[in-house]
C-alpha cells in the first residue's frame, strides 16, 4: 500500500509567507518596538529568562525566536519535554495504528507519509504564542533521516483541533526519525497558520513553507547526534510537537493533560 500523500498548499500558506516576511522587517523601528511591547503585555512574557541583544530585538522574528539564558532550563533525568508548552494529549497507539487527540483520530501513516516502523506510544505538546519556541532533544538522539511534508497551515490551537478533522495530517510538517536510549522514535514538528518557517538547527539546508513545496526525504549516511537538552530547531510562530516511541513510555506520562511543561521537565 503506497504511503499517503501530503496535503496541498492553499491561501493560508501565502498569508503565512507574508507574515514571515513582515516579521523579519527591520523598519519602521517604532512600529516593531510597539508590536513587541504589545505582544509582551498581551501574553505576559517575562524576558528575564532570555538573552536580549545589546540594542534590543531588531525584528519581531528575532524576539519571537529568542534564546534562553544558559542554565535557565535544568534538564531532568529520563525522557524530558522538548518544549515549553502544554501536554495536549498522550496515550498508546492502537493495534490499527491510530492515535486519538482530543477525540479526533489520526493514523500514524497519515502523519508520517512514509513506510514507518511500528510505534507503541505518543504524546502531543502544544506551544502557545506566549511560549519559548525552540525545540530541544527529549533524550540523546541519533537522527537517521528526516522528511519534509508540505501542506496547508491551519491554526493548531486547542479549539481548532477539537472542531476540525485531521489538522495535523493536513498541516505542513517535518518528521525526524532515529534511535535513542529508549528505542526508536519519531519527532514531528507541525507547522501552523502564520508560521513563516520551521527551521532545523542541524540541517540549515531544509526550507519550509516555500511556494510549490515538494515532499522530500533526507537519509544521513552518518547519523546526526544531538544530546538531550540541546537544540533541534525552532518555529517562527506557535505550533505543536508530536512524539512517537516504540515502547509504552509516553503512555505513562504522570502529569495530567493540559499541564504546563518546560524544556527539561521529566515526562517519563
Amino acid at each position: 500500500m503506497p504511503a499517503p500523500k501530503p496535503q496541498k498548499q492553499n491561501y493560508r500558506n501565502f498569508f503565512s509567507r507574508m507574515a514571515g516576511k513582515l516579521s523579519n522587517a527591520k523598519k519602521p523601528k517604532w512600529f516593531i518596538k510597539g508590536v513587541i511591547k504589545l505582544w509582551k503585555k498581551k501574553y505576559k512574557i517575562d524576558l528575564s529568562e532570555y538573552v536580549i541583544p545589546p540594542n534590543g530585538f531588531k525584528t519581531f522574528n528575532s524576539f519571537f525566536t529568542r534564546n534562553l539564558k544558559p542554565g535557565t532550563r535544568p534538564i531532568s533525568n529520563g525522557l524530558v519535554s522538548p518544549v515549553d508548552g502544554f501536554i495536549f494529549d498522550f496515550g498508546k497507539i492502537t493495534g490499527d495504528n491510530k492515535i486519538y487527540v482530543k477525540f479526533k483520530h489520526y493514523y500514524v501513516d497519515d502523519l508520517i507519509c512514509d513506510e514507518y516502523e511500528n510505534m507503541s506510544s505518543y504524546a502531543v505538546l502544544y506551544l502557545s504564542p506566549a511560549n519559548y519556541h525552540r525545540v530541544h532533544a527529549a533524550f540523546d538522539m541519533e537522527i537517521t533521516d528526516i522528511s519534509y511534508l508540505p501542506g496547508t497551515l491551519r491554526p493548531v490551537k486547542p479549539k481548532v483541533v477539537y472542531k476540525k478533522d485531521r489538522v495535523y495530517c493536513r498541516n505542513e510538517r517535518i518528521v525526524i526519525h532515529g534511535k535513542s536510549e529508549f528505542g526508536k522514535f519519531y519527532m514531528i514538528l507541525v507547522g501552523a497558520l502564520f508560521v513563516g518557517k520551521t527551521k532545523l538547527s542541524f540541517d540549515s539546508g531544509l526550507q519550509t513553507n516555500i511556494k510549490k513545496g515538494v515532499a522530500s526525504k533526507r537519509i544521513y549516511d552518518t547519523p546526526i547526534i544531538i544530546r538531550k537538552g540541546d537544540e533541534v530547531g525552532y518555529f517562527e510562530m506557535g505550533s505543536s510537537v508530536i512524539l512517537f516511541m516504540d515502547d509504552d513510555r509516553l503512555a505513562n506520562i504522570k502529569l495530567p493533560l493540559n499541564s504546563p511543561v518546560s524544556v527539561g521537565t521529566n515526562l517519563a
